[in-house]
């Protein structure tokens, strides 16, 4: 029953019988591609074709009080998400949109305006796709992007004493998510980073094209889970401060008001469509210079070690092992 395994179960399964051909860089087959959320196809003079394909359904991704247009926007931002975690730009989208019978001409505009919005934000379009009717509202896409083998973001270039680094504010996500799942009352400022969330994508481009980061990975699925994935690639351990977690005080309080474990959440549940970075040490001068030019903020989270051992250091001193757990579909419920 699939009820009883995850996701990355599911994948092992399907990679079992998927082969990689000479034009395929990177590919589900290939050596790093468990650890990676796309596919890269070589297209001669260095560069690669990268293909992802992200699908959501308003049963089991849409939270309560999201609207047609905020699930539209969120189907294209997963998609531009992954881009981003590879320094990858936009060539266009394609979906495949599965609507039930009693779905509204007014739900369906709604879909069509968030998904025509969010790819105008990205710069980029909606070039196709297909139609079916189906039990649940479902929307699949397939970004298509570009960018070269030198410039590629993968998981497994992190080196030991690479800053690790974490994008933006997390957490908020995770608790908005638990309030509207739970009927909690929560400030519209914070409904915000599970209803409207946001790529990294611009601000990975330019620094992928600069050449400042060893290694990056989306982390919608969780600050904790991608920390191992990056770990498996690069062969290489991490350790965290808590302390230096990006978590914003109103998040902090509403935790704390509502008995939340924050640091719980805000490892395994996800949704904040951050990006995880390492950087070599030399090169973080330059990152922060360049995140301050575009208005983007990147923290200092840790370091890349060489144990394996994932382990966050608390706020009291204790070191601590990370759990291998990160929000699962098949699997988990807050």
């Amino acid at each position: 029953m699939t009820k009883d395994i995850g996701e990355l179960q599911i994948i092992e399964i399907f990679r079992k019988y998927c082969e990689n051909l000479p034009h395929i860089f990177l590919g589900v087959a290939s050596p790093t591609g468990i650890y990676e959320d796309v596919g890269a196809i070589e297209l001669g003079n260095r560069r690669l074709l990268i293909v992802k394909t992200d699908m959501i359904g308003k049963k089991t991704h849409i939270p309560p009080k999201m609207t047609y247009f905020q699930m539209g926007r969120k189907a294209v931002v997963v998609n531009m998400s992954d881009l981003a975690a590879k320094g990858a730009e936009p060539l266009g989208l394609v979906f495949s949109v599965g609507l039930p019978s009693n779905i509204a001409i007014e739900e369906i505009e709604a879909i069509a305006k968030g998904m025509g919005t969010a790819a105008k934000e990205y710069n980029t379009c909606i070039i196709g796709g297909d139609t079916n009717r189906t039990d649940d509202v479902i929307l699949a896409g397939m970004a298509l992007g570009v960018t070269t083998k030198d410039r590629i973001l993968l998981r497994s270039g992190a080196h030991e004493n690479d800053i690790v680094a974490v994008t933006g504010c997390i957490g908020g996500a995770a608790i908005g998510l638990y309030a509207l799942l739970h009927d909690l009352e929560i400030k519209q400022s914070l409904l915000k980073y599970i209803l409207e969330p946001k790529a990294r994508l611009a601000e990975s481009i330019s620094l992928a094209k600069m050449k400042l980061l060893s290694s990056a990975g989306d982390i919608s699925d969780g600050l904790a889970l991608e920390l191992h994935k990056t770990s498996d690639a690069s062969n290489k351990g991490m350790q965290i401060e808590e302390s230096q977690l990006p978590i914003d005080e109103e998040i902090k309080e509403f935790a704390l008001a509502n008995g939340l474990n924050l640091i719980d959440l805000t490892l395994h549940v996800g949704e904040d469509f951050e990006l995880l970075y390492t950087i070599p040490p030399k090169k973080w001068d330059e990152v922060k210079k360049q995140c301050e030019a575009m208005d983007f903020k990147i923290t200092n989270i840790g370091r890349v070690t060489a144990d394996r051992q994932i382990q966050m250091k608390t706020k009291e001193g204790k070191i601590v092992p990370i759990r291998r757990k990160g929000f699962d579909k098949f699997l988990d419920k807050i």
